[in-house]
């Protein structure tokens, strides 16, 4: 019960694991991709660069090659060349049609997808379109209001959504949940077609499944107290699960950031609950009066990606202090390179967070401190570079 409860709320972590990783990449990716004199709207089709590539915008196209990881957000979006390795993109409208010999995690309003891929192809957004032209080397990973698959995806194909529209081809099973299901004349299963829905699919005489298939009726249901339990303790788990992740890639790509951030809470509290109090409410206005002129437009998207995201990281920043000051405190042996600490702080600051009237006072508390300690350790860190 408890497994299938966690899997629940799967295809919205896409969406949101894709949002946070790629915004934790531009925010401290865009001062390395100045130093190293890429652009930061594109890249031409005749220039290679070494990755990773940073990429953010009004409008963001790239042409080129980037051989490494590449990131990209901004309102439109066209991957037109070749990344030799994973692809990371958020935006309004989304284009991938070039060569991507990796993974692609892509989130946005509007996806198109007519890419060659080699890796597994992760897509969140409200409109979700995999071309006739796109070749999905692994497994297909897609949830959107509405989902149109007309390529061909070589393994597996799991879909959520309001609508899933199939009329490609599908290697392996194709697991879906939503709605309205629809397979045209066309569609190809080669394995089984497993779908949960109030309607049972529509598929044309035309159309191919290879497999089973198997339809598991779900109506809508009131939730009991304990499903409620249930809810709270999986949405509890994934969130730690998710800042861990986080925590942890940001530790190997900038190992002193946590713990840089985290000693200014410890040695200057109120300069650091100061400082955060004016972030907070300083940064939104600065962002509407970027956004009305036309040439503050991506300077404001980009900032307001900063703020999300430093907000969002402002609780792994206090449960790096907390996991610290504990370690500090009780002469702890740090294993695992910090991360029972940091395991023990997250917990502690979701299960406060939980308690009514006080959770809130935390998490307001927690992003203070976050917003702070991230603000002087940049002024600091820009200080030392002159």
């Amino acid at each position: 019960m408890f497994t299938k409860r966690l899997k629940k709320y799967g295809k919205a972590k896409i969406l949101i694991l894709v949002m946070i990783f790629l915004s934790v990449a531009l925010v401290f990716g865009t001062t390395a991709n100045a130093a190293i004199g890429q652009n930061s709207e594109g890249l031409k089709s005749e220039q290679t660069i070494n990755g990773p590539g940073f990429f953010a915008g009004n409008l963001v196209q790239v042409d080129g090659t980037v051989e490494g990881t590449t990131f990209a957000a901004g309102q439109e979006i066209r991957i037109n060349g070749i990344i030799n390795g994973d692809l990371f993109v958020a935006g309004q409208t989304i284009y991938v049609n070039g060569k991507i010999n990796g993974n692609i995690y892509a989130a946005g309003q509007n996806l198109s997808i007519g890419t060659q891929s080699s890796g597994d192809v992760f897509l969140a957004g409200q409109n979700v379109d995999i071309n006739k032209e796109a070749v999905i080397g692994r497994d297909l990973f897609a949830a959107g209001a509405r989902v149109s698959l007309a390529g061909t995806v070589q393994r597996l194909f799991s879909g959520g959504g309001s609508d899933i529209l199939i009329n490609g081809s599908v290697g392996r099973d194709a697991n879906l949940d939503a709605e309205n299901i629809k397979l045209l004349d066309g569609a190809v299963i080669k394995g089984n077609l497993s779908y949960k829905s109030a309607n049972q699919a529509v598929i044309d005489s035309g159309s191919t499944v290879s497999g089973q298939t198997n339809w598991q009726y779900v109506t809508t249901q009131h939730t009991s107290k304990r499903n409620t339990y249930l809810d709270d303790l999986g949405s509890a788990l994934l969130s730690i699960a998710s800042a861990i992740l986080i925590w942890f890639l940001v530790r190997i790509w900038r190992p002193d950031l946590w713990t840089n951030n985290a000693r200014f809470i410890a040695e200057q509290p109120l300069k650091t609950l100061g400082t955060g109090i004016l972030t907070l409410l300083v940064t939104p206005l600065l962002i509407i009066l970027m956004m009305v002129t036309v040439i503050g437009i991506p300077i404001g998207i980009i900032l307001g990606l900063i703020y999300v995201v430093t907000i969002y990281l402002s609780k792994i920043i206090v449960a790096v202090f907390i996991g610290s000051w504990l370690t500090k405190r009780f002469n702890w042996t740090e294993q695992l390179k910090g991360f029972w600490p940091i395991l023990l702080g997250l917990v502690i600051l979701v299960i406060l967070m939980k308690v009514p009237i006080l959770g809130f006072l935390v998490w307001l508390l927690a992003v203070f401190a976050g917003l702070g300690s991230f603000i002087l350790s940049s002024v600091k860190s820009s200080t030392v570079a002159e």
